[in-house]
Formats: C-alpha cells, structure tokens, sequence
C-alpha cells in the first residue's frame, strides 16, 4: 500500500466523539413540566443533531411510568441515531439506552445496545442487587456476565434532570447529582451550573430567552456542555465542542427529527485534518522529526505522551495566546533477535472483551502468522505484516469492531487492525496495547486521527502499525494515549478521551528532518 494513501488513515476518535455525544445527550432525554403519572401516556421528546451546522442525525426519548408490585417504576428510554461520511463511506451508527428507577432516583436496572453495521450489535444489560452491580455484556456475539461492585448512593443518569424539572434551578444556582453512566460503567458528580438569560436562535429561526446552564461529570471532565433551559427546565438547545467540531441538539417536533438528511453530509475525515507546513517527503522512512506542536490559548503539553519514542520542550513564545512545545519523535525499531524477555503487568496478556484472545478464530491466526517462530521479536514482525496483509478491505463504514469480529471478517480501518494486531500478540505471550494519536498522510499533507499497536519486547515498548506494515513505525506517528482495551465498560475508549479535546485545536510545523 503507498505510504501516502488515503487508505491507511482512520478514525479512533470516532468513537470517542459519538459515545461523547451518547453521554452529552443521557441529559436531553424525554422532558416536560413533570413525571407522568401511571394511569397516564408517556411523554416523549425530539432532538435534532447538528454537527458544524450540517445535520448528522437525531434523539428520541421517552420517560413513562409502571406499577410493579404497587410501587411506582420511572421507565426512561433515550434512541440516537447517526448518519455520517467517512472518506466518503457511509457510517451509521444507532443507540438505544433504557433506565428503570424509584421514584428517588435509586437505579434499579438498564440496558444499552450499539448498533453500527457491519459490525455485530453491542449489548450490555446492568441489575442492582444490593451492593453489587450483575452486568451481562454481549460483544461479538459472546456474552459474559460480571458482578461489580455498586455505590448505593448514585443515582439513575435520567434522575438529575427529573429532579431539576420538579424543582429549577435560577440564575447563579448550582447542583451536583451522584450518577452511574452506563456506556462507561463510572460513577460520577454530574454538576449544573446556571449562569443567566440569553437570546437563543432556534432551529425555526426564532429567538427566544433561555437559562444557560454548564453541565460537566467529574469522572470524564473533557465531556462539558452547555444547556438552554425554558423556564419548565426543558432543553431547547444542548451544544458541546469536540475535536474542533460544534454539536447542537435543537428540540424539534417528531417530523422534523425524522425529515431524511439533504445535501452532501458532513465527513468527519476531511474535516478535521491538521494540514502541517512544510509537507514532509517520504515521512515513515525518517529516523527524527522535531515539530512545533501549538493551540490557542493552552498548552498541547499535556495532550502528548512522553516515552520510548517522544521528547516534549516547552517553547517560551512572546505570544502568550498560542502556547507551543517541541515535539521530537524518533524511532523505535524492533530489537534484535535473542533478546531477554522481561516481566510487565498481566494485564497486557490477558483477554478483554475487545481483545479476545481465546477466540477460536483470533487463535488461528496467531498460530498461522507465527510460523513456527517461537523469537518474540520475530514474531511481532511477522504479525504485524500478516495483519497488514490479510485485511485488505478497508471499510470505514465501523467505528470500532472488536478483534474477534475482524478475525471473521478481514476488513475495517486502523481501529480494527490495532486491536486485532494486539490480539494475536497476545496469543503469542507478548505482551500488547494500543496507542493512538495522529499520523501523517503524505497525499493529503496533513495529520489525522490514528491508532496502532505497541509490544513490549526487551523492557520496552515497541510500537507496531498493522494498517502500514513496515515493520515498525517512523517519526510520523505522534502518541497521545495508549490503553490495555480493560475498560469493563460497553464503549472502551475513557484512556482516550482527553486527547479528542485537542483535536481540531491544533497547528503543527516541521522544525527538523533526519
């Protein structure tokens, strides 16, 4: 594959982004002056969702009450849909959240499901018992079950809302809620912060007064948004920032949520590219790059890992408004045959449930790149090329298939071969994780999303690149977070989600080339 294809560029943060905007909308769900009561119809509510003032997709919740055993059950259900491009491929990506809770907010049971063909459903269902949480996950149609343990004082992640609508907050008030996230499996302080009135335009055009309220979760604090309440405490306009990208979710009637998308939809790929001056010729075959790496008003220091492979030097600049580092990467080959294995963390060797390593299709693999080769460093070679080699359709259509999924199917972009590259690393008894960040595209001359794969070979970790195959990384390659794929959570993406913040944020330039 030429170093500079377009096909070798994908789209980790992808994931982040939309489960980001899953969170974001678990406070936009079905909303009116009170709860209904039992003998009374559900109430339901419609979002529209803007990314960058293109439409992308839309929310449906519903909120009703059930008598179980005379004691009243609150039932809220939340439904998002996504249709977005990616290298001109379509990617559709569905979600479906369902909460029961008392009527004082104790979560009783949930359910959550990810649809986004061609890849398998994700399902997990949680019941409280007691102190403990008993969680039911099916990935790649494999189905495990786990007990955690559970803080008996959260609440439902629809409680905070239904508690604010009762009682609202006014201007200079504030509240934090204890609340269980079920796409992250975390407990977290959901804080409201009301600020003061201001002049909205809405989806029709209209302009109207509503409260601006700040909400943000301490266990994920990238995830912050702005609310715009009615004086019901009704959301008529939800807005966050990521990767450089506006959200809005405009409250809509149901035929307008539903109206089909016209006109060229927005693709997340182009969108958000960093293009970087001067272009770097035949960038994955340096030895050393020093960059200078800035953003607007705050440091990127702290988005960038520091390692085996990267240096950071903070830059004194005049301009205090355009914070800059250096930033040199250099390269990590392969060590030699022969060399000392050394002991890490368990955790890089075993099987999640998106590196499934006992899978019988991810065994075979292992067993058939391998060879017979029984040097670790041999090994992660010759994996990394089978990997390369063997997904040959690049389909962009996913936004995060589990190794097992590729194992069946051979296809997808740079997510899918990291995590099946560290699967069969695994197999094989070396240690693995994934990295990501941003990589060069020589055909575009500029940085994008990605993620790859490291081994921990000789004391060190190694990092491996599946989609170029090369053996081994260049200097292209900047790291901003790597993971063991452990989260025990429906959407493993936590480790990343400070490095979106940067994204769409940042300028780039070449300093030095060896």
């Amino acid at each position: 594959m030429p170093t500079g294809s377009r096909r070798q560029f994908g789209h980790w943060w992808l994931t982040i982004l939309i489960s980001l905007l899953l969170f974001s909308a678990a406070v936009c769900d079905a909303q009116t002056s009170k709860t209904p009561a039992a003998d009374e119809p559900p109430i339901e509510s419609w979002q529209v969702i803007h990314i960058d003032n293109q439409r992308a997709g839309y929310q449906y919740g519903r909120e009703r009450v059930e008598l179980r055993d005379k004691r009243k059950v609150i039932v809220s259900e939340s439904d998002l849909f996504f249709s977005l491009n990616r290298f001109g491929q379509k990617l559709r990506i569905s979600t479906a959240l369902r909460t029961e809770e008392t009527e004082s907010g104790d979560l009783l049971r949930f359910s959550f499901e990810m649809k986004n063909p061609p890849s398998q459903n994700t399902t997990t269902v949680g019941v409280i018992n007691g102190a403990e949480l008993e969680l039911t996950s099916t990935v790649a149609g494999r189905t495990d079950k786990r007990r955690v343990a559970w803080e008996t004082d959260a609440k439902s992640p629809a409680y905070p809302d239904r508690r604010l609508r009762a009682k609202p907050l006014k201007a200079g008030e504030s509240q934090s809620f204890k609340v269980y996230v079920p796409e992250f499996n975390k407990f977290s302080q959901q804080h409201f912060a009301a600020e003061s009135q201001r002049s909205i335009k809405l989806l029709d055009g209209k302009e109207v007064s509503l409260l601006r309220v700040q909400v943000s979760f301490s266990a994920i604090p990238e995830n912050k948004s702005k609310q715009f309440m009615d004086a019901g405490w009704r959301t008529m306009m939800m807005e966050t920032e990521m990767a450089g990208l506006v959200f809005r979710a405009y409250d809509v009637p149901r035929d307008v949520a539903l109206q089909t998308i016209a006109g060229p939809e927005l693709d997340l790929a182009i969108n958000t590219l960093v293009r970087v001056a001067p272009p770097i010729v035949d960038a994955h075959r340096k030895k050393r790059i020093v960059y200078r790496v800035s953003m607007k008003e705050e440091s990127p220091e702290r988005f960038f890992v520091v390692g085996e492979t990267q240096q950071i030097k903070r830059l004194t600049d005049k301009d205090k408004t355009d914070p800059a580092i250096e930033l040199t990467v250099t390269v990590k080959p392969i060590p030699p045959i022969n060399s000392r294995p050394v002991r890490i963390d368990d955790k890089y060797l075993m099987p999640t449930r998106f590196l499934q390593t006992r899978d019988q299709a991810v065994v075979e693999h292992a067993e058939r790149a391998a060879g017979g080769e029984t040097d670790p460093s041999r090994i992660a070679a010759r994996l990394e090329k089978y990997v390369h080699e063997k997904i040959t359709k690049k389909n962009f259509s996913t936004a995060m298939a589990s190794a097992s999924e590729v194992a069946q199917s051979l296809e997808g972009d740079c997510t899918e071969h990291a995590v099946l590259l560290a699967a069969l690393l695994r197999v094989k008894k070396i240690p693995a994780r994934v990295a990501a960040g941003l990589v060069y595209v020589e055909s575009l001359q500029s940085f994008g999303g990605h993620m790859w794969t490291e081994a921990y070979l000789a004391g060190e970790w190694i990092p491996l690149d599946g989609t170029l195959g090369k053996g081994g990384i260049g200097p292209a390659h900047l790291k901003m977070a790597d993971s063991a794929m452990d989260e025990d959570a429906p959407l493993p993406v936590s480790t990343f989600l400070p490095a979106y913040q940067a994204l769409g944020k940042l300028k780039i330039e070449v300093l030095k080339v060896e």
